[in-house]
């Protein structure tokens, strides 16, 4: 009997412990991992339109979402993946409305307001998304990098997304401290309004990433060309951020889409292009430093509309005499910006 009710013990707490897992990740980091979009759907007098059916479409995977107007005219559509979607408003009596290009980012509230006209479901009206509107749904400082700036802006030294962050109102580089073996992403520490560099937090997908030993800096930097988009909090955390006092850093991994899309480089950086060191005799040649990191990305489809892959690898080889400074070499070129 004993080896029984153990045997029952054991399968209740397994069960207990995966419907754990495949729960958490929507309750604790839906709001972060993700964005949402809301907005109110009135007529031509200004009267609340309820009832109406708002869907929306991801331009690039073609995942559709659903939502019903409740008595205020009102809608929201929670935990919305990061990306271009098509908004389209429909209810019987009413004009099709639709709004295209509407930007969804990660920790973040995009609104979409309609004002509904009376007419025939064989009319429409399409109005194209303008540039971001100032954020009124929610209070905190924040700041995006895109994958626009992440692709287009020069990222110098070892092509490190934390390196943009000097171009962030309030945050202060201090460079890449410890050595590879402690620290072999390279990741650098900052602060961010004055606090102390401890009281970051970073989160890739949601999964908190500080290091427990050294916690003012990540313990994973992922490659450049494998984000979709940062999202920096500098005050004014929403409950859901947690676990930081001075930044609140969310990074989030590009997926693949309908379309296959692929990206590939080599960044080098050798002696030729070092300056003397100050105190090094006129007669002496500079010290061997040769830089090479290479990598690249893909992504596409493997069922279209339904299952898609996405896989980016980067790697870095160095090569120095004694006489050269590595770290101190790469710090210099990662705070040129």
């Amino acid at each position: 009997m004993s080896g029984s009710k153990n045997v029952r013990v054991s399968l209740v707490f397994a069960l207990f412990v995966a419907g754990f897992f495949v729960l958490a990740p929507s309750i604790a980091w839906s709001q972060v991992l993700y964005g949402s979009m809301v907005g109110n759907l009135k007529d031509a007098s200004g009267a609340a339109v309820p009832g109406a059916i708002i869907t929306i479409t991801n331009k690039e995977t073609r995942q559709v979402r659903a939502a019903t107007t409740n008595e205020e005219g009102g809608y929201s559509v929670a935990t919305v993946q990061s990306g271009t979607y098509d908004v389209k408003a429909t209810k019987a009596g009413f004009r099709p409305m639709s709004e295209t290009s509407v930007l969804v980012t990660i920790n973040n509230v995009s609104r979409v307001d309609f004002t509904m006209q009376v007419g025939g479901v064989s009319e429409s009206i399409e109005v194209s998304a303008q540039g971001l509107s100032l954020q009124t749904d929610r209070a905190e400082v924040r700041a995006e990098i895109t994958t626009k700036t992440l692709t287009d802006v020069p990222v110098p030294g070892q092509r490190n997304y934390q390196a943009l962050f000097v171009t962030i109102p309030g945050i202060a580089m201090n460079g890449t401290p410890h050595s590879v073996g402690s620290n072999p992403s390279r990741s650098m520490s900052f602060n961010a309004n004055g606090v102390n560099r401890a009281a970051n937090n970073t989160r890739i997908d949601g999964a908190s990433a500080t290091n427990v030993w050294l916690p003012h800096i990540a313990s994973y930097v992922p490659a450049l060309e494998s984000i979709e988009t940062v999202n920096i909090v500098t005050n004014s955390f929403d409950a859901e951020q947690g676990l930081a006092g001075g930044a609140a850093v969310t990074v989030q991994v590009r997926s693949g889409s309908n379309d296959l899309h692929g990206a590939g480089f080599w960044y080098h950086m050798g002696s030729w292009s070092q300056s003397r060191p100050f105190f090094q005799p006129s007669n002496q040649q500079i010290p061997k430093f040769v830089y090479n990191q290479n990598g690249g990305r893909i992504g596409g489809p493997v069922i279209k509309n339904k299952l898609f892959y996405f896989a980016a690898t980067r790697g870095a080889r160095i090569a120095a005499s004694r006489r050269a400074s590595t770290p101190s070499r790469l710090r210099r070129c990662a705070r040129v910006i």
